[in-house]
């Protein structure tokens, strides 16, 4: 068997190229994807570690965060929400009780569809000052909800602001109350 030099010269550009493509320089500022595809489950912020507005977005968020095709009605979201609740909210949502609950004009068609909504939310420019030091406060949250189609498509709903209240704990905020603004 002859080996020629082109074929010498092919393996060795094949080799150089197939090294060049495994190594990593960042120095030029190039951003690096690092991460995996095993699907774990992101846990929501312990409520102990957070400060009242990442409290009142994690709880408006898992609020607004509704499964119809597996859940009862909306309840079943404040109760998820549990662990960032306080007073009589807390209470509420740990009775059980799903009479005050305002059913929603499409949840009966997205439970049919096996369609999911899930919320974002951030702080509101609309959030009144809060002198510091302050156990209670009061922070406007503005939600948008997007409904996931089990197709694959997606519709975004139109953005909500949400005026709520969160309290200091001995064991971190809390989200006391809530009010539709607008």
């Amino acid at each position: 068997m002859r080996i020629t030099r082109v074929t010498v010269a092919a393996v060795c550009t094949a080799t150089a190229v197939a090294v060049a493509g495994c190594g990593s320089d960042t120095t030029d500022g190039q951003h690096v994807h690092e991460g995996s595809d095993d699907h774990q489950v992101i846990e929501p912020l312990s409520p102990q570690r957070i400060d009242a507005d990442q409290t009142a977005l994690t709880a408006m968020g898992m609020i607004l965060s509704w499964q119809p095709a597996l859940d009862e009605s909306k309840a079943d979201a404040l109760l998820r929400a549990t662990a960032y609740l306080g007073g009589d909210l807390r209470a509420v949502a740990e009775s059980g009780s799903r009479a005050s609950v305002r059913p929603d004009a499409d949840w009966q068609q997205w439970a049919a569809s096996k369609d999911a909504v899930a919320a974002t939310c951030v702080r509101a420019d609309s959030t009144p000052a809060a002198p510091e030091g302050m156990r209670t406060v009061v922070i406007d949250v503005t939600c948008t909800q997007t409904v996931l189609h089990a197709g694959g498509r997606s519709t975004r709903l139109t953005p909500q602001t949400w005026r709520t209240t969160v309290a200091r704990t001995d064991d971190g905020w809390r989200l006391t109350d809530y009010r539709f603004q607008q």
